[in-house]
């Protein structure tokens, strides 16, 4: 019970602070409620916007998906900079996509987008949002998980946006394809990049060597939280200097989603990378 109540408030919270809700936080948690009754009632989805244009499911107890019913965009600071940062034509990678929440933004921007996701449940729900807003020609969906090499790895499961990679010599989880970044991208350059694989997004650009070297990835955005330590045994350290190593600077986004330099010692929100002579 008193788990429930922390996470009722923390809901609240959430509504309540957003930037994206400053102009209707009664409405908001209004709708929060209705959805969380409904679904409870009739266990049935929930349809909400994501950007100006497009909409997506959302089900009871899928995290991710439930924090753009919360507030669109969910993630303020960093949707807004992908906002300045991709337009028409250009190339974002999704990696660990979950239900979609910044493939569909990244199109609505124009670009053409690669989303990558290897939990069965999660892709299926990626596809639906996909279809809903017709955009299979613009949105591709590979259904895998990055890292150093290509091969084969086991995940969790049940876990929704937590689910991450388990040790080769992990016997329970669900078995999953794994290609490299390198691979995925070929040729081509991307202007952006999303990685929020709970704390391997190091074993993700292990697996890019090459478009790191030639500069063919103008920004990233990665997750800085402490799931790197308490699930590999490392901190973000080996990160921070495989991505100076090739030239890029370390930034986060403000309230407006301007990029600023940060200290990228401990952990902290999202950082972004951005390739030399971009800034």
């Amino acid at each position: 019970m008193t788990s429930a109540l922390e996470d009722s408030r923390k809901v609240v919270r959430y509504i309540w602070t957003h930037p994206a809700n400053r102009r209707h936080r009664v409405a908001s948690l209004a709708r929060a409620t209705a959805f969380q009754l409904r679904a409870r009632l009739t266990g049935r989805p929930a349809l909400t916007p994501i950007g100006e244009h497009n909409r997506m499911w959302v089900h009871l107890h899928q995290h991710g998906a439930s924090k753009v019913l919360y507030a669109n965009p969910p993630d303020w600071p960093e949707m807004q900079a992908w906002k300045a940062l991709l337009g028409p034509g250009d190339l974002f990678v999704d990696v660990g996509s979950n239900a979609g929440t910044y493939s569909l933004w990244a199109a609505e921007a124009g670009a053409r987008v690669i989303a990558v996701e290897p939990d069965p449940g999660a892709v299926e729900r990626l596809r639906h949002n996909i279809a809903l807003n017709d955009l299979q020609d613009q949105i591709e969906v590979q259904q895998c998980a990055l890292a150093a090499e290509p091969g084969r790895l086991r995940l969790t499961s049940g876990r929704d946006t937590t689910n991450h990679l388990l040790p080769p010599d992990e016997e329970s989880g669900t078995l999953v394809e794994v290609r490299t970044l390198d691979e995925l991208l070929g040729d081509d350059r991307a202007a952006g990049i999303k990685i929020d694989v709970e704390g391997a997004e190091r074993m993700v650009l292990a697996g890019a060597a090459r478009a790191l070297r030639e500069h063919r990835i103008d920004v990233l955005q990665l997750e800085w939280n402490e799931q790197s330590e308490l699930l590999f045994g490392e901190t973000r350290a080996p990160l921070a200097d495989l991505l100076r190593g090739h030239g890029y600077h370390l930034l986060r986004p403000d309230d407006q989603g301007r990029l600023r330099p940060t200290d990228a010692s401990g952990y902290g929100a999202d950082l972004f990378a951005v390739r030399p002579g971009l800034r």
